[in-house]
Formats: structure tokens, sequence, C-alpha cells
């Protein structure tokens, strides 16, 4: 299938996709979403652990971790009242039935692949907040798949949006273990009492310590059923992706996460290694290092030299 109907959406001009009735309509219709719809697209059941109140008089943000399916669909239902969502899962949106039920809760499209897309989305997020709405999104960007982060550094778009609306923010965890999701929507607060850096810091700190609390309480496996490390997570990254059932980017998930500028990563430090060339210059980067391992640059040092 294809969502014809909805190409409109992937236009970058705020007006032409959102309108005060529009948010008003789905508005109304936020209850049948959240407790109709979500319940039949999971087979999860939700646990909502700890809930702070949702601010009235002002806009609010809600600044969710992103991990798995269904915390798009659990987030929505544990706020408990309208929020837009910003989504950027194009092939998903586009390609089954998710594009009109998220359609119909209220969507800001953002196709990540697109820097004019990227730039609109955050005019839309305005917009939509502009005109009395809340608004969803995962500052993550992407699945966390990395082995040892609880939350990922963020994209500053929920700051920058924040400032440029009054909005507050609202850090939102969530979990999956065996067929039930628990999440924590912690108390809203003023992101812009910090700078732009601090700011970001402060609501992921917030974000992981919700989610670690969520992680000590029910995600819990012993070292005799992981087994061997590599092969677990291997089989966990491949049953993650299998429940996009075929919608899943991996050009774009593997690689659309946030990277600041400023830090090196060990690949990037250690990638002009791969050029090394064995001279008597270089031999000592072939030696066995100080624990006799691998060779520093991966091969042993030739014998002609």
């Amino acid at each position: 299938m294809y969502n014809r109907p909805l190409r409109y959406l992937m236009k970058n001009d705020p007006d032409k996709v959102l309108s005060l009735r529009g948010v008003r309509l789905r508005r109304l219709f936020s209850p049948v979403f959240r407790h109709v719809i979500v319940p039949l697209s999971s087979r999860n059941r939700l646990t909502v652990v700890r809930k702070a109140e949702v601010p009235k008089d002002r806009p609010v943000i809600f600044a969710a971790t992103h991990g798995f399916r269904d915390d798009v669909a659990f987030s929505l239902k544990t706020i408990g009242s309208h929020a837009y969502l910003l989504y950027a899962s194009i092939p998903d949106f586009y390609e089954s039935p998710d594009g009109y039920a998220l359609w119909l809760n209220g969507v800001v499209l953002l196709d990540r692949k697109d820097k004019s897309s990227r730039r609109a989305a955050k005019d839309k997020m305005i917009r939509a907040l502009s005109l009395g709405a809340n608004l969803l999104l995962f500052p993550e960007g992407v699945w966390n798949k990395t082995e040892n982060l609880v939350v990922q550094k963020l994209f500053p778009g929920v700051y920058d949006v924040a400032k440029a609306t009054g909005a507050w923010v609202m850090p939102l965890a969530s979990v999956e273990e065996d067929g039930r999701v628990y999440t924590i929507l912690e108390e809203a607060f003023d992101i812009c009492a910090f700078d732009r850096q601090e700011g970001l810091l402060v609501l992921r700190d917030k974000m992981a310590t919700a989610k670690y609390e969520l992680m000590d309480a029910y995600s819990h496996a012993s070292r005799a059923a992981i087994g061997d490390a590599e092969a677990y997570w291997a089989a966990f990254l491949d049953r993650l992706v299998a429940t996009a059932r075929g919608h899943y980017d991996t050009e774009i998930e593997n690689t659309a996460q946030f990277r600041d500028k400023n830090e090196t990563t060990s690949e990037q430090a250690f990638r002009h290694l791969q050029d090394v060339r064995p001279d008597p210059r270089s031999a000592f980067l072939f030696g066995k290092d100080l624990k006799g391992g691998e060779n520093v640059c991966g091969a042993g040092f030739p014998d002609s030299l």
C-alpha cells in the first residue's frame, strides 16, 4: 500500500499542513485513538509507574526515550491527553496503516534524509504549539541501539522549539519487558532556564534517571540466560528490527543519531591506522601490546623488517 492522500504532509510550509480546525478536531478524536486504536495495534499492556500532572496554562513538549516500536503509542497513552507527534519513519508512515492512524492523531513529518525537511520540521512544531497543541517528540532521533547508553545524546530541536514558544518540557521514559510496557512521566520544567547546552544535559539526565529506575525495577536477566553476550545482543537487535515489519530503513536508522561535532569517536581516532604500512618508522605499531594481545594495527610485523 501507499498512503498517497497523505503526501501533503511532506510540504515544508507549516500553514499547508497544520490548521486550527485540524488541531481542534484531533483533540476531540484523541480519546478514541488512545483507548481504541492503541490497544488494537499492540499485544503489549501498559503500566504507568508514575505520572506527573500535565500543565494546562502553557504549551508542553513531551520528550520521550526511544527504544522499541510501541513506545510511540504507549507514550501517547501515558500522556493521557492530545499531543501532536514528530515522526520520522517515512517508510512506515506511507507504506502501512500506521500512517492513517498517526494522521488521525496529528503528526509532524520529518524526512531525516532531506535538509529542507529537517529545517521545516522545527517551524511546523512551533506552528502546532502556537495553535494550542502539545507535542510529543523523541529527541534521541533513532531507537537506542547502543550497548551502554541509557539515553543517547539529544538533538537540540527540543530546546529551540521550547525557547521559541515558551513551552515547558516533560521527560517521559519507557521500557518493554515480557509483553508489558512500563512508563514514567516526570514533572514539567522550564528547559530555557538553562542555556542550550546545559538545558539539553538536564533533560537527558532526567530522561536517563527515569529510564534507569524502570530498568532497575523491571529489566532483569541472569547471566546464564544471556549466554554469549555478542550473540545475545545480535539476536536482540534482529528482533527489534523485525518489529518494523519490513519498514526499517537501515541506512538512516543506523546513522541518524545525534553526533557532536566537537567529539571524536574511536572509529575516527583510529581510522588512520588502517592505512599504515610497515616500515622501520612504524615498526612499533605492529608489536604486541603490554598484555600480550593483538597487534595495534591488527597484523604481525614482517620478518623482513
